[in-house]
């Protein structure tokens, strides 16, 4: 069964996101396409950037279905939209963290988020409380690259995971790790291969791929999220969104 999974990244365009990014997460026979956001923020290190970029998130999701789309992924681990995205369409809607922290708590005892700045960790905090991981949450390290510079720092990029895994590891006791942003699509392999051979046998969850190969499942499972857990939202005045697909909900 071939499916038709859309990734909605919640940022404007900047060049950061680029196709390559996707080829071979899924098979030869499913399509895996993705979109940016018109309106909000050029990258989401904060909740107020989050705040920005939802509502065209919210409306890429809706779109998508519209458009006959399987199932969408959002490519920030923010989650941004996630709930209301379900709450608005019917295909299965997943976030990278929610799937990375539950994936993490069949895989080990422990886990540890690979962030991009410091400031990340209250976000990943919270949202492992929110996620019912926390029990299992141990800490959040951070490379300080920020988003829009990860390219560019490419190979110090690599090294500072490296360190920054090494001490989640000895110092906070992490059995499972979890790279922390979806800019940082595909080291998890190298990071992985690297930290077995210094002896520390532990898995390292790329989110995106992982969310994105969950989200077939779902598809082929004919599963998607409970609409008693996320109805969808009543008709009402709404102002400002002229042209965007939330006019669906416009009383």
């Amino acid at each position: 069964m071939s499916v038709h999974i859309r990734v909605v990244t919640p940022v404007i365009p900047t060049g950061l996101t680029e196709a390559a990014h996707f080829e071979g997460i899924l098979g030869p026979d499913d399509c895996l396409d993705f979109v940016e956001i018109d309106k909000g923020p050029s990258s989401i290190e904060c909740a107020f950037d989050e705040m920005l970029a939802t509502a065209d998130t919210v409306s890429k999701i809706i779109q998508a279905e519209r458009a006959g789309v399987d199932a969408v992924v959002l490519d920030c681990m923010g989650d941004p939209g996630l709930r209301p995205g379900r709450e608005t369409v019917s295909i299965p809607v997943l976030g990278p963290c929610q799937t990375a922290m539950n994936l993490a708590c069949t895989l080990g005892h422990r886990f540890s988020l690979l962030a991009v700045t410091a400031n990340m960790r209250i976000q990943f905090e919270n949202q492992a409380k929110l996620y019912g991981a926390w029990d299992r949450y141990t800490s959040t390290r951070s490379v300080e690259i920020p988003v829009l510079d990860l390219c560019a720092q490419s190979d110090v990029l690599k090294e500072k995971l490296l360190d920054a895994a090494v001490c989640a590891i000895t110092e906070d006791d992490a059995d499972t790790l979890i790279i922390g942003c979806t800019g940082m699509v595909g080291l998890a392999v190298d990071l992985q291969t690297r930290l077995h051979e210094a002896g520390w046998s532990v898995p390292v969850i790329d989110p995106l791929p992982v969310a994105a190969r969950l989200a077939k499942v779902l598809v082929e499972s004919r599963l998607t999220h409970s609409k008693r857990a996320y109805p969808t939202p009543g008709k009402k005045l709404i102002r400002g969104y002229d042209g965007s697909a939330l006019e669906a909900f416009n009383g």
